[in-house]
């Protein structure tokens, strides 16, 4: 994409990010001359008509927002380029950093960063909320800061409006599960709490540096923000202030009731985070116990007793009488009572009560349908590699079949994904031989090798590939490339130059795209002087544009040399000097010596064209002779 244009205006800089549907490009816009961001559709899902809606979703659903901590959209549209289509969004260029690179390099951030960032995403969501809008994606992957430290929220990509916002899971669970709200993760009925669950977990993992939950899979991730207890921040940061602590805690309760109300109430708490505190009042219950009559042995005494003492002896009997007569009475009844209403718990507990199917053997799909079927709720909770075993067909479950369980229970699922498989490499612009050794290392193998010309890569580099770079393949796949032979080279045919004035043969050559080479010049019987009568390639030879052609042109006729004296006069004297006779004509030297001046005069027989000029030279200066 670099270097493209989309739309006749956004020219494609270079890519700056890579989200679950689309790829972020910087970009200059030529007709306002400023940076945006461009967010392209993956190619993958060009074709596909539910990405392309929601797509199309996230465009309307961030065009409505306008806010300062919220990531403007300017302009959204599709363009056709080298014969493909593009779906793309313009939105407003952030030159800084994600909270997610910021958290990275700093680990744990300081108090006042964690409370500036947060009050500003909740600026956000407070926008977003009073529009209807819910982000459903809350994570500091999505939060830009700038060099001045604002921040900017971006990717509405999976908000909808809430109204009709629902999520199951067989649907495909959006938002990253390491910030998913229970609610979302039970597939339940979303709202605004969802996102201040999620700004909790963001809150959280500024403060200690870890996020609150995590498993080696994402439905294991989800079954903890469900089910699991949160171990409060400030028992892995003890100098956390208890307010902000409490105001973590209390955004992420796992009861959306138990939450904040609003947006605006976690910001307003936030700026003032010093005051604040939970409620930790916890009601509790004694359970009655019945206590046993204490039994005391009967004491008989033989003494007399006045008549009082007889009726005080009477009551007496009468009392423990009624001790050991109504209250093993009363007992009976109490048993009996527990009993009853015991049974009837039981019978009401059992009514509750189901058991688990055989899942084992079934499709992912199917087992998911059967436990539904029988009020359970199937969760894939790992994807094992196992041979021979079909992909996506359920190999473990937990509760074993034929268990009795509550309704609603979660039944966890080990689904296989078939044989070991790995991510096919990127082989773009690397040569033959280090593609092999990338593929071997993955036990893949070079399949199929085309070559053709190409304008963007150099000859002998891998311009394309299948399966595309990324696709998850079993070993011993083999992945077919096509190598370049690097820019198509434009031919032309060799003209005929026998005959022609090497000025017109010059012409002939330029007029398709040919060079004139060396010229080389040669006597002959047949042609003029000036006329071509050699070239290198024969018409008809197809030539690369631009090639150099050689020639060799006629000195005319060539004539009968004759022999010519001349005399050189020379007074004699001491030294030396160099005696040179020239053909100026044909630009060669005949005769070059050096002789005595002591010689005095000489007479220089020579061989040359009677019709060529002759000239004669004493140390390089001319002289004339007779």
């Amino acid at each position: 994409m670099i270097g493209k244009v989309l739309g006749d205006r956004y020219e494609i800089i270079e890519e700056v990010g890579v989200g679950g549907m689309a790829v972020v490009y910087k970009a200059l816009d030529t007709v306002l001359n400023r940076y945006v961001a461009v967010k392209v559709l993956k190619n993958e899902y060009m074709e596909d008509q539910d990405f392309l809606r929601k797509f199309a979703m996230e465009a309307q659903s961030a065009a409505s927002l306008t806010h300062p901590n919220i990531v403007s959209v300017f302009d959204v549209g599709s363009s056709y380029v080298d014969g493909r289509k593009y779906n793309y969004i313009v939105m407003e260029y952030v030159d800084g950093k994600t909270l997610k690179d910021i958290i990275d390099e700093k680990q744990i951030l300081p108090i006042e960063d964690i409370v500036n960032y947060g009050v500003q995403i909740a600026n956000a969501l407070e926008c977003a909320h009073k529009n209807g809008i819910i982000h459903r994606d809350i994570k500091p992957h999505n939060m830009l800061i700038d060099k001045s430290n604002n921040l900017k929220a971006t990717d509405f990509g999976i908000a909808r409006i809430s109204s009709s916002a629902t999520l199951t899971y067989t649907s495909t669970v959006l938002g990253t599960v390491h910030y998913i709200s229970p609610e979302q993760a039970k597939g339940k009925f979303i709202d605004e709490k969802s996102d201040i669950y999620s700004l909790g977990v963001v809150l959280y993992q500024m403060a200690t540096g870890e996020v609150p939950f995590d498993a080696p899979n994402a439905v294991g991730i989800a079954l903890k923000h469900i089910q699991d207890p949160l171990v409060e921040p400030i028992k892995l940061r003890h100098d956390l202030p208890k307010g902000l602590n409490d105001i973590i805690v209390k955004a992420m309760a796992k009861d959306p009731n138990d939450r904040f109300k609003s947006a605006t109430e976690l910001k307003e708490n936030l700026k003032n985070y010093q005051n604040y505190s939970i409620n930790r009042l916890q009601e509790t219950t004694k359970s009655p116990v019945i206590k046993e009559a204490d039994e005391q042995p009967e004491v008989k005494e033989a003494v007399y007793k006045t008549p009082q003492e007889n009726d005080d002896k009477d009551n007496k009997k009468k009392s423990n009488k009624f001790l050991t007569v109504a209250v093993p009475v009363l007992l009976a009844i109490l048993v009996f009572l527990g009993i009853l209403f015991g049974k009837n718990y039981l019978n009401k507990n059992k009514a509750n009560m189901v058991v688990v199917p055989a899942l084992t053997g079934m499709t992912e799909k199917d087992a998911i349908d059967k436990a539904k079927q029988v009020n359970l709720i199937a969760v894939v909770s790992e994807y094992e590699t196992v041979n021979n075993v079909e992909p996506g067909q359920v190999i473990k479950q937990t509760p074993d079949p034929s268990t009795e369980v509550k309704q609603g229970t979660i039944v966890k699922l080990v689904v296989s994904k078939g044989e070991e498989q790995v991510s096919v490499p990127n082989l773009s612009n690397m040569t033959l031989e280090n593609a092999k050794n990338q593929l071997n290392k993955l036990g893949l193998e070079v399949g199929e090798i085309t070559k053709q010309n190409s304008d963007n890569f150099e000859a002998e580099k891998i311009m394309e590939q299948h399966p595309q770079a990324g696709t998850n393949v079993t070993k011993d796949t083999k992945v077919d490339i096509t190598i370049s032979l690097g820019k198509k080279e434009e031919l032309v045919e060799m003209t005929d130059l026998i005959g022609s004035d090497i000025s017109q043969a010059i012409n002939k050559l330029k007029s398709i795209g040919l060079n004139i080479g060396n010229i080389e010049k040669k006597y002959s019987n047949e042609y003029d002087e000036n006329q071509v009568i050699w070239q290198q390639y024969d018409p008809g030879k197809k030539l690369k544009k631009d090639s150099s052609i050689d020639v060799i042109i006629s000195r005319g006729r060539e004539t009968q040399n004759t022999q010519r004296e001349f005399r050189i006069s020379r007074p004699k004297e001491e030294g030396i000097y160099t005696l040179t006779i020239k053909d100026e004509t044909e630009n060669r030297i005949i005769y070059e010596k050096n002789h005595n001046a002591s010689e005095g005069d000489l007479d220089i027989k020579i061989d040359a064209n009677p019709n060529n000029d002759i000239r004669v030279y004493i140390d390089g200066e001319p002289i004339n002779v007779g």
